[in-house]
């Protein structure tokens, strides 16, 4: 292993410049290596190792992963065990990671991504403290050498939980290497059969700065047509209703941040209004596992019932929406489409603000695909199912 892990350093660099190399023959070597420990170790049914030279481009450095396959489906959603090179090929690190896509999508600007990550890394470290029986770990951000050219190099970094750092031209020889990778690896199975491990999803949520609607003036306004988007023509057989799967968890994170604002926002309104007595019964209908093809119900200055569904971006803007089939039911529907609303939150999880479309089958009926929404909702009367429809926002006379 120790062999390898040096002839690796020596060989990236030729493949980074397109030259001639012996890395996919150095990676199947380790391969090799780490899969027997996972065997030995009787967690193979459910390790899975890979080692990558990139998709569209090479990476700066070696990469060579274990994952439970257990977890997430996404490499970047879910923690893993890593060989980690430093970009300068100087350092290798052992780490116990979390994906860092999530972060990077919830908070912006990266500096801030990355200072969640460390918060993040800190709460896992404080679940474990007295489980870890591996000397030398490292529980501070490991030296990648990686600068903001290196963007994915620089978010491992950060991602980074426990770790052991070996120096290339330092490293132990391979009794050590081979005891420190399985008393990683077990560790790193520990952590996952843990139940006290959050998901990802729940570590963004946990450290998400909590939005404290008291002082935030969350700014309201009608909702402005779109100027529509330059595109290529399309042949006219290519042009559909675009059907695809739910979002991730990182975009529900952020649909119910804009939930929570949209449902704050509503009680604030009526307590403005005088209207204490109905403050208690605008309904959350997501905290309550209801879905009645919206998010919130409310009421209007008369104190009438309105349908709001909310749909967020952490974004400036909100170019289309995703709407289920309960949705599009609930918005054409002639006994709840006049009071139906759809308020759209961007910047959920900054400065919030919101657009509201009121009887979105009246306000959005010029939109260029809403007569295919009308469609699909008469096929819907019967057995017809979708998952998810997206509408755009531009628009077209």
């Amino acid at each position: 292993m120790r062999q390898q892990l040096i002839d690796l350093s020596k060989e990236w660099p030729a493949l980074f410049n397109n030259k001639p190399n012996k890395v996919d023959e150095i990676y199947k070597e380790i391969k090799n290596i780490l899969s027997s420990i996972t065997k030995k170790s009787n967690h193979e049914d459910y390790i899975k190792i890979k080692a990558t030279k990139g998709v569209a481009n090479i990476p700066f450095a070696p990469w060579i992963g274990a994952r439970d396959v257990r977890l997430a489906d996404k490499q970047g959603e879910g923690y893993s065990l890593v060989y980690l090179y430093s970009v300068d090929l100087k350092k290798v690190h052992l780490s116990i990671a979390f994906g860092t896509e999530q972060f990077i999508d919830v908070f912006k600007p990266k500096k801030v991504a990355y200072e969640k990550m460390r918060e993040a890394a800190s709460r896992i470290q404080k679940v474990f403290h007295n489980d870890k029986n591996i000397d030398d770990l490292v529980l501070s951000p490991i030296d990648l050498t990686a600068t903001s050219k290196e963007f994915r190099q620089e978010g491992y970094e950060q991602s980074a939980i426990f770790s052991l750092s070996y120096q290339i031209d330092n490293l132990p020889d391979d009794t050590k290497l081979l005891d420190d990778y399985r008393k990683m690896l077990d560790f790193y199975v520990d952590i996952f059969e843990n139940p006290l491990t959050p998901s990802i999803e729940s570590l963004v949520n946990a450290v998400a700065d909590p939005i404290n609607f008291q002082d935030t003036k969350v700014k309201i306004k009608d909702f402005q047509y779109r100027s529509p988007k330059k595109t290529k023509k399309k042949a006219k057989n290519k042009k559909k209703v675009k059907v695809k799967k739910r979002r991730s968890d990182r975009s529900a994170f952020i649909g119910r941040k804009g939930e929570k604002i949209v449902f704050d926002t509503e009680k604030d309104k009526l307590k403005k209004i005088n209207l204490n007595n109905l403050v208690e019964k605008v309904r959350w209908h997501a905290e309550l596992n209801e879905k009645p093809g919206y998010d919130i119900t409310s009421y209007d200055d008369k104190g009438e019932e309105i349908y709001i569904e909310v749909k967020s971006s952490s974004g400036k803007t909100i170019n289309d929406v995703d709407l289920t089939k309960n949705e599009i039911l609930a918005m054409l529907n002639k006994k709840t489409k006049e009071k139906y609303y759809i308020y759209l939150v961007t910047n959920a999880l900054t400065k919030p603000e919101i657009e509201v479309i009121k009887n979105p089958s009246e306000r959005l009926k010029d939109i260029a695909n809403f007569n295919k929404i009308l469609n699909l909702f008469e096929k819907m009367q019967g057995d017809f199912n979708i998952d998810l429809v997206t509408l755009n926002l531009d628009f077209r006379k």
